[in-house]
C-alpha cells in the first residue's frame, strides 16, 4: 500500500475525474436525446421535466469532490473527511441510478479506501484486555 500522503494525493486525482464527470452534466444538458432510458428510478418523462435539476446537482456534487481533490492533495484534514464522506454517500446510492452508479462505484470506492489509508494509516487497533 502506499504512503500516507500518496494515498491521499491518488484519491484526490480520483475526486478529480469523478467531479469532472459530475460537472460534465451541465455541459451536455441541451444534449440530451429524446428517447431517454429510465434512471434512478425515474421514467423517461420524470427525467426529461427535472434534466436540468438533476444536471445542477450532480454539478454541486462534482463542486464538492474538486475542492475536497485539492485540498486532499494538501493533505488537508477536513479533505480527508469532506471526500469520506462524499465516497460513502456514492457507494451507498449507487445502486439507485444504475447504469450510471456502475461509474460512480468504480471511482468513490478505490478513492474511500485511499482517504481512509490517508486518514489512519497501517495502524493496528489494540485489544483491551487481552
Amino acid at each position: 500500500m502506499p504512503n500516507r500522503k500518496l494515498s491521499a494525493r491518488i484519491a484526490g486525482i480520483l475526486l478529480i475525474i469523478h467531479g469532472l464527470i459530475e460537472l460534465s452534466g451541465l455541459a451536455l444538458i441541451n444534449s440530451m436525446p429524446h428517447a431517454l432510458i429510465s434512471f434512478g428510478g425515474l421514467t423517461d418523462t420524470a427525467l426529461e421535466q427535472n434534466a436540468f435539476v438533476i444536471a445542477i446537482f450532480g454539478a454541486l456534487w462534482g463542486i464538492s469532490r474538486l475542492i475536497a481533490a485539492v485540498a486532499a492533495w494538501s493533505l488537508r484534514k477536513w479533505a480527508l473527511i469532506l471526500g469520506i464522506i462524499l465516497s460513502i454517500i456514492t457507494v451507498v446510492a449507487a445502486i439507485t441510478i444504475i447504469p450510471a452508479g456502475v461509474t460512480d462505484t468504480l471511482l468513490a470506492l478505490p478513492a474511500l479506501i485511499l482517504l481512509l489509508y490517508a486518514w489512519f494509516g497501517n495502524e493496528v487497533m489494540e485489544v483491551f484486555g487481552g
